[in-house]
């Protein structure tokens, strides 16, 4: 990626679940963080935090990473910036109690609190770097921002799937992170050496033609309209252009995939995704719309192939299941991929066990 000429795509920058104390109520929720009242100041919690970044350095921190290429944003980089950052060393904390909470699946109380409580305070600490952001501090704003997706995928893991509600609050967490890159790039496309250049610069072959339109002829099907259920749905340009930039998404992961390398070949490109996708797209997702979710299902088909990650775990293939299930009939068709690939991943985690 050179000149300015490559920047991570923006149509949505509207604040993010995790950015606004999670939720869809905004400035609510903002407020409620702000007010956040952090532990007291005790040679308990001084432990405790010593433990926890302990635990993040050793161990979280290489556990995030998915491959030798980014692999120091997520240990020495946020661990250097944390020392002069509350957002990024907050955020560390939280995902550690995070670790620990997955560990006990989930059901570890005090763990829980323990990350509920360093979310809180790295959000509130976050709103503040975002609203002066600048060269000094958008490198702490990207990683930070990088950690809350990180909050967002874990979560996905247990969330009550009854009745189904598209999970809209991570594809927010990412949308407000691409608006973050946005930005951040005009500060520093520059300066090759910063943290916030690289981070950009190691997801160049999805961001490079962004706006492109193009559809594999194995992906078409998706942009079908001529079957009565197919032409009754509501459309318009809008719609059309959401669709067919997330399909042709789909399409670049998919030429990319390398089953020998999985996540080599698509983990990066796969946690992109919902960077590039137009805001409209998400309101389809939320409204429920079968083609929407038949094309998340195809996206969470990619999540799949990265269950190995703990923060990932068995989220795709929880997701595909839910969204088979509220699929109407004559739509279900269409998740013929993404049904071949939990067909796989079945195999492989039972050969696992």
């Amino acid at each position: 990626m050179t000149g300015t000429q490559q920047q991570p795509p923006s149509d949505s920058t509207s604040p993010s679940p995790a950015e606004t104390g999670g939720g869809r109520g905004g400035p609510q929720n903002k407020r409620i963080v702000e007010t956040i009242i952090d532990p007291p100041e005790s040679e308990s919690r001084r432990r405790q935090e010593l433990s926890l970044f302990h635990q993040y350095i050793t161990d979280t921190g290489p556990s995030i990473s998915m491959d030798p290429v980014t692999a120091h944003f997520w240990v020495t980089t946020i661990c250097r910036l944390a020392l002069k950052s509350d957002a990024a060393l907050y955020a560390i904390y939280m995902v550690a109690a995070l670790h620990t909470d997955k560990r006990s699946n989930f059901t570890d109380a005090k763990a829980l609190d323990t990350c509920q409580t360093y979310l809180n305070m790295a959000i509130r600490e976050h709103h503040k770097d975002i609203s002066e952001i600048n060269s000094d501090n958008v490198e702490q704003i990207c990683l930070t921002s990088s950690m809350m997706r990180v909050y967002g995928f874990a979560r996905l893991q247990h969330r009550p799937l009854e009745p189904y509600t598209p999970p809209v609050d991570l594809l927010l967490i990412t949308g407000t992170s691409t608006a973050l890159f946005r930005k951040a790039w005009d500060l520093i496309q520059d300066n090759p050496e910063s943290v916030a250049h690289k981070m950009i610069e190691s997801a160049a072959d999805l961001l490079e033609d962004n706006d492109s339109k193009d559809i594999t002829d194995d992906l078409k099907p998706l942009m079908s309209r001529e079957k009565s259920h197919e032409i009754e749905e509501p459309w318009d340009a809008e719609t059309e252009d959401a669709y067919v930039r997330a399909v042709s998404l789909i399409g670049r992961i998919r030429n990319f995939m390398d089953r020998e390398n999985i996540v080599k070949s698509i983990g990066r490109r796969t946690l992109v995704f919902p960077m590039m996708m137009h805001k409209k797209f998400v309101d389809l997702v939320e409204e429920l719309r079968p083609r929407a979710l038949v094309i998340l299902a195809y996206y969470f088909a990619f999540v799949s192939m990265l269950s190995d990650f703990w923060w990932i775990g068995d989220s795709g293939i929880r997701e595909i299941r839910a969204i088979e299930k509220v699929l109407p009939d004559e739509w279900q068709g269409w998740l013929e991929w993404p049904r071949s690939i939990l067909q796989n991943q079945d195999v492989a985690m039972k050969d696992n066990v």
